[in-house]
């Protein structure tokens, strides 16, 4: 491959702008001689950016449910140590009952009176789950037979059975 003779160069023209001499390149050719034109910095990139703050976000939303669910454990943990103060009563138009039953406090632990004079109440104190549980049988001389619970003088529960040897049965959850 062979190069075509070039002739002799005029003054002010630029080999390189292929123009007329005295001709100037178009502007972003190429800079003019003697300026140097700086590097553009690179550009940073975005994503690092992105993917930090999401990872803000689920750390500042997984603190935050761990405060949330600590709270509501000590709630729990203070709401089942707490005792209260129940009372049990069994009333008939009988002079006893054959047994009465009932939770006697914490761990649902239970209790019985045979042959109980009525009426009959017992005060309990209970922790924990706070059941409160009562189970009474009327004698052959009964007719009605009627179990109550009761808070702090408020009835958790109360109901009334009919007939001899009947059957009655309370529950309910103390607050």
């Amino acid at each position: 491959m062979s190069v075509p003779p070039q002739g002799p160069q005029q003054p002010g023209q630029d080999p390189t702008a292929g123009g007329q001499p005295g001709q100037y390149p178009q502007p972003g050719q190429y800079p003019p001689p003697g300026y140097y034109q700086q590097p553009q910095p690179p550009k940073r990139k975005k994503w690092p950016w992105i993917l930090g703050g999401i990872i803000l976000v689920c750390v500042l939303a997984f603190g935050g449910c761990m405060a949330l669910f600590g709270s509501a454990v000590n709630e729990i943990d203070k709401e089942f140590n707490e005792s209260v103060g129940i009372t049990y009563e069994v009333t008939s138009d009988g002079p006893t009952a054959s047994n009465i039953t009932y939770t006697s406090g914490d761990s649902a632990n239970t209790a019985q009176d045979n042959g109980a004079a009525l009426p009959w109440s017992r005060q309990v104190t209970v922790s924990g789950l706070k059941i409160a549980s009562l189970t009474a049988q009327a004698d052959a001389s009964a007719t009605t037979i009627t179990c109550t619970i009761r808070q702090d003088g408020t009835v958790i529960s109360e109901q009334t059975s009919t007939g001899q040897f009947a059957v009655v049965s309370c529950s309910g959850t103390a607050e």
